[in-house]
């Protein structure tokens, strides 16, 4: 067993590792070049605009999802492992026709509300424009979301590396040439998102099982299906509509109690910290299905051993590294942002504990105790709500920074108790 678990996290590992990040960092570089671009030739009620439209997107995006992309994680690795062909395919189709009927439907309904939410959310009535065209492109990021998924779900780590890269490239280019052909309307580079998701839809369609939109799926089979998915993704849609929330709250609420510029400095802030936070993605996504296709507790207490052992150098090696990077910010964002980087060092080294907390939550999710992590995305919007509610009149901008590292630490703390119950008490379960 300790050779099949040593096997696990080997060369192969890093170089998935390798790719997923790279495919990310691509994506996180081009998009953080673009909103330091934006940022500067737009000013920053223009440029706060702009970044609470593209906020609206991905949170609407990501909240559709129900779980139902976590669902294909889990249990899509494990049809694979098994060479269940069958099964796979019906889960895939089944959880696509779902995502496409979510996606018209938010499409339609978000730009009916969007109105709502710019008086009533944002206290912003000017971006009701601005938000409903950006409700357009909620169907190319939901659906490319759901082809990348079933790339990591079965492991193609390189292809979906790729897809990743040309999301953020394409924009940064197209970006680039509306500029350089005298382009300043904020609604041409809206559309740059929008449109990008979709071209790389058409393109990552085809890597979606053979045949799998024909397969039949029978009535008891797709019962029993559905009870699986609903018993794993509800609660992981609780916690997804939590952890959503928590983390845009403090933008809303920036918004709301200090005003658009106030938003754009606290954006300019998650530009570098992005950048850690797309390692950690990417080292998730590379261990995710591995560790669902294990069947023993024994196998996944040494599988988060072995995980922990490479956490631990490289979190003393990203300490240096943001005590390095202060230098370079303001460099990069200019005078005119001089006030994002204390707010950036807080939540570089907030981050980092949720590096620590890897092993932790990938247990949880293991087990298919998703009301566990409900309870933990619950936990953390009630925090992060309350505690910028108060921060944030009183220390301003630094006050959501100080929140966002409250609310990761108390979330580690429950994982590790979490999962730390689990290994003694539980046995994984496939049902």
């Amino acid at each position: 067993m300790k050779e099949r678990i040593m096997t696990i996290l080997k060369k192969k590992a890093l170089h998935e590792v390798s790719f997923v990040y790279a495919g990310a960092l691509i994506n996180g570089l081009s998009l953080f070049c673009i909103n330091i671009f934006l940022g500067r030739i737009l000013e920053k009620n223009l440029f706060g605009i702009f970044s609470l439209s593209i906020m609206v997107l991905s949170a609407v995006a990501e909240m559709s999802d129900f779980g139902l992309n976590g669902g294909l994680l889990r249990f899509a690795p494990y049809y694979l492992a098994q060479g269940e062909e069958s099964k796979l395919k019906q889960l895939v189709k089944t959880i696509w026709r779902w995502r496409v009927w979510l996606s018209a439907i938010l499409t339609f309904g978000g730009i009916a509300v969007s109105p709502l939410l710019a008086q009533y959310v944002f206290n912003r009535p000017e971006i009701t424009k601005f938000l409903m065209f950006a409700f357009l492109g909620i169907g190319g990021v939901v659906l490319v979301g759901f082809t990348s998924t079933y790339l990591q779900a079965s492991q193609k780590f390189l292809s979906n590396s790729v897809i990743q890269s040309l999301k953020g490239l394409l924009r940064l280019v197209l970006v680039i040439a509306l500029y350089l052909a005298g382009v300043r309307d904020v609604f041409s580079y809206l559309f740059i998102y929008i449109f990008i998701p979709w071209i790389l839809f058409l393109f990552s369609y085809r890597y979606l099982p053979r045949g799998f939109g024909t397969v039949q799926v029978e009535d008891e089979v797709r019962q029993k299906m559905h009870s699986q998915l609903a018993k794993f993704s509800f609660w992981l849609t609780i916690w997804s509509l939590s952890a959503i929330l928590a983390s845009k709250v403090d933008q809303i609420m920036l918004s709301n109690l200090m005003g658009l510029e106030k938003v754009a400095v606290y954006t300019m802030a998650f530009q570098f910290v992005y950048v850690y936070s797309l390692a950690l993605q990417s080292i998730t996504a590379v261990l995710m299905p591995k560790i669902n296709a294990l069947k023993t507790n024994e196998e996944l207490w040494g599988f988060a051993k072995r995980i922990m052992k490479w956490v631990a150098p490289l979190v003393l090696l990203l300490i240096l590294a943001i005590y390095i990077s202060q230098f370079v910010i303001g460099f990069v964002f200019g005078h005119k942002y001089a006030e994002s980087i204390p707010v950036y060092m807080f939540l570089s080294y907030s981050m980092l504990v949720s590096f620590i907390a890897i092993p932790a939550s990938l247990i949880i999710t293991a087990f298919n105790k998703t009301h566990l992590v409900a309870f933990s995305g619950f936990l953390q919007l009630i925090i992060n709500f309350v505690l910028n509610l108060i921060l944030i009149p009183r220390f301003g901008v630094m006050g959501a920074a100080y929140t966002f590292g409250a609310g990761l630490t108390i979330a580690f703390l429950y994982n590790l108790i979490c999962s730390a119950y689990l290994l003694k008490k539980k046995q994984i379960v496939i049902a």
